[in-house]
C-alpha cells in the first residue's frame, strides 16, 4: 500500500458506484473526494491537488470524454493520471477516452482487486514520474552551476591573470623598460586586477559550497557595527583609489543572530559593489536600524550611477541576466557578489532588494534576525 493516503476523485452520476469505488478505497487508506457532475470533477480537481481521477464515461450534460478533454488542457490537472470507469458492454469506447489522455480503464461492476491494483499502479507511477521530473531539475542545475562555474574560471579568472603574467614576464625580461613612476602604476593596475580577480575567485568558492550544500552555516549573536567597520577597512584602498569615501550612520551598538562569515561576505559584497559603480569623488553609507520585533535592516547607501526601477527590481529575482557589468572606472564583474549576497541572506530568514534611480544612486537593503528563532 502506498504511504501518505492518497488523494482520490471519484466522478459518477450514480451514486451506488461511488458507495462501492469508495467503501473499496477507504479500506486501503485511500483520502476519496467525489463528484455527481463533470462540472463539479472540473471545480474539484482545480482546488484540490489529486493524485488519481476515477472518471465515469457516460454522464448526463457533461461527459467523461468532455471532462478529461478540460483536465488535460489546464497546467495544474493535466499530470493528474485518469482512470476510465465503463460498463462492459462499453469497451469500445475506451479508444476515445485513451486518445484524449486517459491512463486506463476499469470496468463496472467493479471487482475490487482489479480496482485497487490499476488505482496503486497509476500512482505510483506518478509518484514515479514527479521524482525523475524533480531529479532532472536538480541535474539541470547542477549542470547550470558547473557550466557558469567554467565560463567565470575561462573569461574573468583566466583573463586576468593571463595578462599579469605576460606584462611581469616582459618586465622579468628585460623587453621594456620603466622609470620608477611607471613601474608604481604597474605595481598599482597589477594589484587592483589581483584584488578584483582574488574578491571573485573567493566568490565562486563560497557560491559553490553553498550549491552543493557544503557551506557552513554556524550563527550566534554577532557585532553588526564590528563587521561594518572590519569591511571598511578591508576596502578602503579600493575605495582611497576612487576617492570615494565610506560613511556610516549607526546611532547605537547592533547584534544580530546570524553566520559571522556569511555576514561578512555580505556586506563584503554590496560595499565593493557600491564603490564600482560610484564616480570617483562620491560617497558610500551604511546604516542599521530596527526593522520589526525579530529583525534588523542593514542599508547601504551610494551616489553612483544607479539603475532603472525596473532592473533595480529584477537584481534579485532570477530574470538579471548575469552578464559582465562595468564599473564607472572600467571595473569588470558577473554580479556573483548579488547572488551569494541573496542566498545567504536567505539562509537566515531575510530579505534583500534595492532601490534607485539612474544617476542618483542606489541602496541595497538586507535583514537579518535578532533572535535564534
Amino acid at each position: 500500500m502506498l504511504d501518505n493516503n492518497p488523494k482520490i476523485l471519484l466522478v459518477d452520476d450514480n451514486p451506488i458506484n461511488i458507495r462501492v469505488a469508495a467503501k473499496i478505497l477507504r479500506t486501503n487508506n485511500y483520502n476519496i473526494s467525489f463528484s455527481q457532475s463533470g462540472k463539479g470533477a472540473i471545480q474539484k480537481a482545480n482546488k484540490i491537488d489529486f493524485d488519481l481521477i476515477l472518471l465515469d464515461i457516460m454522464m448526463p450534460e457533461m461527459d467523461g470524454y468532455e471532462v478529461c478533454k478540460i483536465l488535460k488542457e489546464q497546467p495544474q490537472t493535466r499530470n493528474i493520471p485518469i482512470i476510465f470507469l465503463t460498463a462492459r458492454t462499453e469497451t469500445e469506447n475506451v479508444v476515445q477516452a485513451f486518445e484524449l489522455g486517459g491512463a486506463d480503464y476499469v470496468t463496472k461492476p467493479f471487482n475490487g482487486n482489479e480496482l485497487l491494483s490499476r488505482v496503486e499502479t497509476h500512482i505510483r507511477l506518478k509518484k514515479s514520474r514527479e521524482a525523475l521530473e524533480e531529479t532532472n531539475i536538480k541535474l539541470k542545475e547542477s549542470n547550470d552551476t558547473k557550466d557558469k562555474m567554467f565560463s567565470i574560471i575561462s573569461h574573468d579568472l583566466l583573463g586576468p591573470f593571463g595578462n599579469i603574467k605576460e606584462s611581469l614576464e616582459l618586465i622579468a625580461n628585460k623587453e621594456v623598460e620603466m622609470d620608477e613612476e611607471s613601474m608604481l602604476q604597474f605595481i598599482k593596475a597589477t594589484w587592483n586586477s589581483i584584488s578584483n580577480s582574488y574578491s571573485l575567485l573567493e566568490n565562486l568558492l563560497y557560491w559553490a559550497r553553498n550549491q552543493q550544500g557544503k557551506m557552513v552555516y554556524n550563527p550566534k549573536i554577532i557585532d553588526l557595527n564590528k563587521i561594518i567597520h572590519e569591511t571598511y577597512d578591508l576596502l578602503a584602498n579600493v575605495a582611497k583609489n576612487k576617492s570615494i569615501t565610506l560613511k556610516t550612520n549607526i546611532l547605537k551598538q547592533f547584534e544580530a543572530y546570524a553566520d559571522k562569515n556569511a555576514v561578512k561576505t555580505i556586506q563584503r559584497n554590496l560595499i565593493a559593489n557600491a564603490i564600482k559603480f560610484t564616480k570617483p569623488g562620491g560617497s558610500i553609507t551604511t546604516q542599521i536600524i530596527e526593522f520589526n520585533k525579530s529583525f534588523l535592516q542593514v542599508s547601504v547607501c551610494d551616489t553612483g550611477v544607479g539603475m532603472e526601477h525596473n532592473k533595480a527590481l529584477q537584481l534579485f529575482s532570477g530574470k538579471e541576466k548575469n552578464e559582465p557589468k562595468w564599473g564607472t572606472k572600467g571595473e569588470k564583474g558577473v554580479g556573483l557578489g548579488l547572488v551569494i549576497s541573496k542566498e545567504f541572506v536567505e539562509k537566515h530568514g531575510g530579505k534583500i532588494w534595492a532601490e534607485s534611480q539612474p544617476d542618483k544612486g542606489s541602496t541595497f537593503y538586507f535583514t537579518l534576525p535578532k533572535y535564534m528563532n
